[in-house]
């Protein structure tokens, strides 16, 4: 099937998380441009440094809350990397944001604009009791997205 973005099938998809399956329907790969805007740089800090994302074009944004496996373009390049998309609960963030991390990237990134393409679903958004709980998990995150890319 080659259905359109908004088609029931790919919105029921995309709203539960099952991105490969939209991307399957859709016979593309569900993407967003995105301006990268400063955080609170606790990712840094974490040793995970985040790109927060705000979205272009007024789109709304799809997906389930959830980790993924994405890639992202800039500059002509490709990069691998993961992105949380929800509300933050293990710092009790109450508001929706993207923040991605790229693999084998350092520079800045602010005020650039992104194209990320979201491949397949790690997991749920979860709130770990502490900071190390939540870092040992991106840590399996990473692994997992690596094969995922890979």
């Amino acid at each position: 099937m080659n259905l359109p973005l908004n088609s029931p099938q790919v919105l029921a998809a995309l709203s539960n998380g099952k991105i490969r399956e939209a991307n399957e329907l859709m016979k593309s790969v569900y993407l967003i441009h995105a301006l990268v805007v400063h955080g609170n740089h606790l990712g840094r800090s974490l040793g995970y440094p985040t790109a927060n994302l705000e979205l272009l074009k007024n789109k709304p944004f799809l997906l389930a809350h959830g980790v993924y496996a994405v890639k992202a373009e800039f500059n002509h390049a490709v990069y691998n990397g993961m992105a949380n998309a929800g509300v933050r609960p293990t710092i009790d963030g109450k508001t929706m944001t993207i923040e991605i991390n790229l693999f084998d990237f350092s520079g800045s990134l602010y005020g650039k604009t992104l194209v990320v393409y979201f491949i397949d679903r790690i997991r749920d958004e979860k709130k770990f009791n502490t900071l190390d709980e939540l870092v040992a998990q991106i840590h399996l995150d990473k692994q997992q997205a690596l094969k995922l890319l890979s």
